[in-house]
């Protein structure tokens, strides 16, 4: 229980610390299951501006994250 709690506040904890552009689309595929084309519809953004903000946030997410799980 412990555990998961303490993994819970680092992924929170680690997706605040993107940038406002990473972050949103993050949340959005990644938390709430959203598809890339209803992305692109929330944010104003086009499919392939969506695919790379995604990207990088992933990267940024697991380079982040990374240390705090060892």
């Amino acid at each position: 229980m412990y555990r998961k709690r303490y993994l819970q506040e680092i992924v929170e904890k680690t997706v605040e610390e993107l940038p406002e552009h990473h972050r949103l689309v993050f949340k959005l595929r990644e938390l709430e299951g959203k598809s890339y084309e209803e992305i692109a519809e929330i944010t104003g953004v086009n499919l392939g501006t969506v695919k790379s903000r995604l990207h990088r946030a992933r990267t940024s997410f697991a380079e982040r994250i990374e240390p705090l799980l060892n």
